[in-house]
């Protein structure tokens, strides 16, 4: 039996253990605070150049770009643009969080302890969707698309933060026809045939051909056909003095052809047939007799060496 003093030590040591498990649970589980926005954490301190290529881009530019707002003001600036011209817009109050489509858009509400715990990152096509759809997008033609198919994704070939696609950098000048380089790290056989082509001589791109610009009623967005399949509308383009017209195409066959007129030679002599002819005749005849006869014949044999071994007996 334990005495006194060693009961309180043991009681102490327990205690102790005790003390400790809840300090370091404590410390493992700190307060959860509402999560920071981009502006009270300042995310161009560490992401400067993402914030660069964002504020001259068509996402950091979605509120200030004159073309949309001379649309928006001839339309009656109406509320449901700048669901996605803003973010953080509010429909009750006509009220919008930060101008242009801004970090929290796309990334959401930012954790308190970042950069400790990361920013969520959503690269699902369908977050590009909410915006970039009917009349801003071809929806139905991106999932018929094989891109679609094999689980592409936007960024697969657009940079998230310019909004532009990755091989083309219009701060620097580029051209738009700089896309096919894009294209070529996955279609290399295409794009090796493709040079040695009128078309490659001739400096046709890519996107010529298979992103061709859909025609609809709002000309302040332009919908590319993210098909990706070349139509008859891309050859047009070029080729439009070359297209038959209705009447070139037409039937010109006459629906009542002439009746050539034929004449039957009769010679003095029948024309001599080879031998060949019916030599191989006579032998499928006899291959086909011999399949049939083999059974019997062999049956015959057995029959007559016994009555042979009998008479040696």
């Amino acid at each position: 039996m334990f005495s006194y003093p060693e009961r309180l030590i043991i009681a102490l040591m327990v205690a102790l253990v005790f003390a400790g498990v809840t300090l370091i649970a404590a410390d493992a589980s700190p307060l959860v605070s509402p999560p920071l926005t981009e502006g009270e954490i300042g995310c161009e301190v560490c992401h400067a150049d993402f914030m660069e290529s964002w504020q001259s881009g068509p996402h950091g530019q979605a509120t200030a770009d004159p073309i949309f707002n001379e649309a928006w003001e001839a339309q009656g600036k109406p509320g449901a643009c700048l669901v996605c011209h803003t973010t953080g817009y509010d429909p009750a109050t006509g009220t919008w969080e930060q101008d242009g489509i801004a970090c929290e858009a796309c990334h959401g509400p930012i954790p308190e302890d970042h950069p400790t715990n990361p920013t969520p990152i959503n690269r699902s096509p369908v977050l590009c969707g909410t915006c970039h759809s009917d009349m801003r997008f071809g929806w139905e033609n991106w999932e018929i698309s094989a891109h679609y198919q094999r689980d592409m994704t936007c960024i697969n070939c657009h940079d998230p933060h310019q909004a532009t696609l990755k091989s083309v950098d219009p701060t620097k000048g580029d051209d738009v026809d700089k896309a096919s380089q894009l294209c070529q790290k996955c279609h290399t056989e295409y794009s090796q045939d493709h040079t040695h082509t009128i078309h490659g001589q001739s400096n046709v791109s890519c996107s010529d051909c298979h992103l061709t610009v859909v025609e609809i009623d709002t000309p302040a967005h332009t919908i590319q056909d993210h098909s990706f399949q070349a139509t008859l509308a891309s050859c047009n383009t070029c080729h439009a003095d070359q297209i038959h017209s209705n009447e070139e195409t037409a039937i010109t066959t006459p629906k009542h052809p002439e009746v050539q007129n034929s004449s039957v030679v009769v010679t003095s002599e029948p024309v001599p047939v080879s031998p060949l002819g019916f030599a191989g005749l006579a032998g499928l005849i006899g291959l086909a007799a011999g399949t049939v006869l083999a059974p019997w014949l062999d049956e015959k044999y057995r029959k007559l060496n016994k009555k042979v071994s009998h008479k040696d007996e």
